[in-house]
């Protein structure tokens, strides 16, 4: 259950506009690197979530147990660990907000933590070389070759009152193996150590989110560890106000508004692009949310330049298709209507 102090329900209202500038320093880059640039900068879009949505995630954190998020890719499933955290931590949020990218070659202790062994046989040998081949008196100091992973950090950093976030992204992409590999972890919230000795427990359970593209079967084992939920394609209502959230930034920065009723046509003709693709069986992949934002900062950046006019696109064919068509197949379908 719940034992967060200061407990606050997700309500998916800090992102209703995109954030300030924000920014942040990496821990790789703190006096690593001089000539790279330390402090990023970013700007958290518009996030919309569903009150069913809302709900998931509530139950989630009842049951101190990870979200799994399924839906078509660009449906908003990777930006919601971000939307959450913000909302708890506001612009601090990244001291507790964790991101761990799954590839094809990922496993899972990756996440966990990493020991440098080559380091550590470097510094034995640099070590007895310069005590004359003797072993270096004193214990060794094994700490400096480990290093914490995005799992492992997430777990150090969870507090009660303030419990840390992390994102597990596309764990489809890894091989069979790797849900299972995390059961104990993900359930126990420890892990251990071998080379150092150290038993590494979560102070408190961190709030977990696992994406999925459905592009193979998770294990039973693993999704009855897991809170589920599916992500639609948004409803007219919702993506009009994911629309016209992006172009009220953009308005604000560039200092010049896209009229309501040309951003209402161009989601309408999105609309009845997505739905004639859906409903075809040839389909390769139909348009999703973050292609219609594309979509729409192009046609934004049209009309900028005196290119767009008017209160709805142009008849006829459809504009940018290169930017919402990325397959030949449905390119040669949906223009040569």
């Amino acid at each position: 259950m719940i034992q967060e102090k200061n407990y606050k329900r997700y309500e998916g209202k800090r992102l209703l506009k995109a954030t300030p500038k924000l920014s942040y320093e990496t821990e790789e880059l703190r006096g690593v690197v001089r000539e790279q640039k330390k402090v990023f900068e970013e700007k958290i879009p518009p996030y919309f979530p569903s009150d069913a949505l809302k709900d998931a995630v509530e139950y989630a954190r009842i049951l101190q147990r990870p979200l799994l998020l399924r839906g078509e890719p660009g449906s908003g499933k990777t930006r919601l660990a971000q939307a959450v955290a913000y909302e708890l931590y506001r612009k601090d949020y990244r001291s507790q907000y964790f991101e761990w990218y799954i590839k094809s070659s990922t496993k899972a202790r990756d996440g966990l933590y990493t020991f440098d062994h080559l380091a550590r046989l470097r510094d034995v040998e640099l070590a007895r070389h310069k005590n004359n081949g003797e072993p270096q008196p004193g214990k060794e100091d094994l700490f400096r070759y480990r290093k914490f992973g995005p799992l492992g950090q997430a777990y150090l950093a969870s507090k009660p009152d303030k419990p840390a976030i992390l994102l597990i992204d596309e764990i489809d992409k890894a091989d069979l193996d790797f849900p299972n590999d995390l059961l104990f972890e993900l359930e126990q919230k420890r892990f251990f150590v071998e080379e150092t000795s150290e038993e590494i427990v979560a102070e408190y359970p961190p709030l977990i989110f696992i994406t999925s593209n459905d592009e193979k079967d998770l294990p039973n084992a693993f999704l009855r560890r897991c809170v589920f939920f599916y992500i639609d394609f948004p409803g007219e209502e919702l993506l009009m106000d994911i629309a016209k959230a992006n172009a009220g930034n953009w308005a604000k920065e560039y200092k010049k508004a896209m009229p309501d009723k040309l951003i209402e046509d161009i989601v309408n003709r999105f609309r009845q692009l997505y739905t004639d693709m859906k409903n075809n069986p040839n389909t390769d992949k139909a348009p999703s949310t973050s292609e219609l934002i594309d979509w729409l900062r192009v046609l934004y950046y049209q009309f900028l330049q005196g290119r767009l006019e008017g209160e709805s696109l142009p008849k006829g064919e459809l504009p940018h298709p290169e930017v919402l068509l990325k397959s030949l197949d449905d390119y040669k379908t949906q223009t040569n209507k």
